[in-house]
């Protein structure tokens, strides 16, 4: 029979060893499938012209692209992380067609296997993503999470050939006491969010055409 002190030192074995196995990497991958938050609707919306538009599937320039980044866990090893099962393009655009319905804009939206049809819309918005990153870093009673983006827009205005450039970038960061891989897609969604309504801010529609705001560049 064991006496209560043994008892003790069982548990407290017990819980170092689940302690000290949640703290080392795996070197798995996890993946995220970020969303656009859904914000309340504005009643008198930010455009005055309807627009229709095309969001085609986005470059990816980043020079790994393999992975977004990675967990550190406190006793060694690493968690992988990557995002929309490494198709990293369409995911973006993804994002982009969300919120743009969300500022109701008339949006849609081409894959590579399935161009849309360019003739029936007035702009075509594609972009190239520089940089998107996410990674996390445990200690002792917790961990630390970093999401950087940076893209550069490119939107074509059939009506009079013109095209609208911009380089925008968003980061945001965050520490938890207990990790769940949840924290870094929310961040990663509030990050996007951000992007992209820099993104709509920064433009105005005038005679069925993507401009810069006055003062933008």
């Amino acid at each position: 029979m064991k006496t209560p002190s043994t008892c003790g030192r069982f548990f407290w074995c017990l819980v170092g060893i689940l302690v000290f196995s949640g703290c080392q990497g795996t070197g798995n991958t996890v993946n995220f499938d970020p969303r656009a938050i859904s914000t309340p609707s504005r009643a008198n919306s930010l455009h005055h012209e309807a627009l229709t538009i095309l969001v085609e599937p986005f470059e990816d320039a980043r020079p790994q692209q393999q992975r977004l980044g990675a967990r550190t866990h406190l006793w060694g090893g690493v968690t992988n992380f990557n995002a929309w099962k490494g198709n990293i393009s369409e995911g973006m655009a993804n994002l982009a067609v969300d919120y743009l319905k969300q500022q109701q804009w008339q949006a849609s939206q081409s894959t590579a296997g399935q161009p849309g049809d360019a003739s029936t819309v007035d702009v075509i918005l594609t972009g190239t993503v520089l940089s998107l990153n996410a990674n996390a870093k445990s200690g002792f009673g917790f961990t630390d999470i970093v999401v950087d983006m940076k893209v550069r827009f490119e939107a074509k205005n059939k009506v009079d050939g013109s095209t609208v450039r911009m380089v925008l970038g968003a980061n945001g960061s965050d520490s938890v006491a207990m990790f769940d891989p949840k924290d870094v897609d929310r961040l990663m969604n509030l990050v996007a969010k951000d992007l992209y309504h820099q993104l709509f801010q920064d433009l105005t529609v005038k005679d069925k055409a993507f401009h810069l705001q006055p003062g933008r560049s």
